[in-house]
């Protein structure tokens, strides 16, 4: 019943073994990801920060790292300038998971996640997907967020739009329609920022320091071209106020005669002076 023939069979022919599985490499790196700060690879610790890219950090480790100068030796962080641009995160820690100390007589389950979703109940542990809403910080999974109507976040209650979903530990694509998104706000913040400070020179220049109009009337002009108008307005009633304009009217009484007779020749009236 074969093997005839003298023939010897090795081991790998007769014996069919299991493949090795992927699993615990593809644990590792959820792991990595999901428990572990990106820029110290250390445990994630509350106050847990994200960047507007999705990645979690430690907000201590982001703190040291922006005071400190020297940063050659760790991975480049370009996107973040400050503070301003990372996201503490409001989380819901699971009931069940358990931190205590290892026991020989107890099982501890290494798949648990510390956070899950407040509405769909699924845990933070990289096999759902989770976003935070950039308005109030809340993370919830994307399996709450389809079901939400309105745009209205369950959990505090504020409204948001769709930009302002940031996926948590995206893919390449997802990642880079993040920054897509981020060039986008960052450009509008910049033109913003210019208009208003253009707006400020105009209403500085444009105010009179001598005149009557105070700081509070400029704020509910419309425009610039309406304070351009007060401002013309306010020196023509000056003007005709003074004592030097109306001199060059014959009905002044110092054009009349009697009072100069050798006046300026645009002051001269010779009706007065007649006979």
């Amino acid at each position: 019943m074969g093997c005839d023939g003298g023939t010897i069979p090795k081991r790998h022919e007769l014996v069919r073994t299991k493949q090795k599985s992927e699993t615990t490499e593809k644990q590792v790196e959820l792991d990595m990801k999901w428990k572990y700060c990106v820029l110290t690879n250390q445990l994630l610790v509350e106050p847990i920060v994200a960047c507007e890219l999705g990645r979690l950090y430690n907000k201590d480790a982001v703190i040291e790292y922006l005071l400190d100068k020297d940063n050659k030796d760790k991975p480049k962080m370009d996107h973040i300038k400050g503070l301003k641009d990372l996201h503490t995160l409001v989380l819901t820690k699971n009931p069940s998971w358990d931190n205590k100390a290892e026991k020989g007589d107890s099982y501890i389950d290494t798949n648990a996640a510390k956070y899950i979703c407040p509405v769909a109940g699924v845990e933070m542990n990289g096999r759902y997907s989770f976003s935070y809403i950039r308005s109030c910080n809340c993370v919830l999974s994307d399996r709450a967020l389809k079901q939400v109507r309105d745009s209205v976040c369950p959990v505090c209650c504020k409204q948001y739009t769709i930009d302002d979903v940031i996926v948590i530990n995206g893919n390449e694509e997802q990642v880079s329609q993040l920054e897509e998104k981020l060039l986008k706000r960052k450009e509008k913040k910049s033109k913003n920022g210019k208009t208003k400070k253009k707006k400020a020179v105009v209403a500085e220049i444009l105010v009179p320091s001598t005149s009557g109009v105070t700081s509070d009337t400029v704020r509910n002009l419309s425009s610039a071209t309406t304070v351009l108008g007060a401002k013309h307005k306010l020196q023509e009633e000056k003007i005709f106020q003074t004592k030097t304009f109306k001199s060059l009217f014959t009905s002044h009484p110092s054009a009349k005669r009697g009072k100069d007779k050798n006046g300026h020749w645009v002051t001269y009236n010779p009706y007065h002076y007649a006979g």
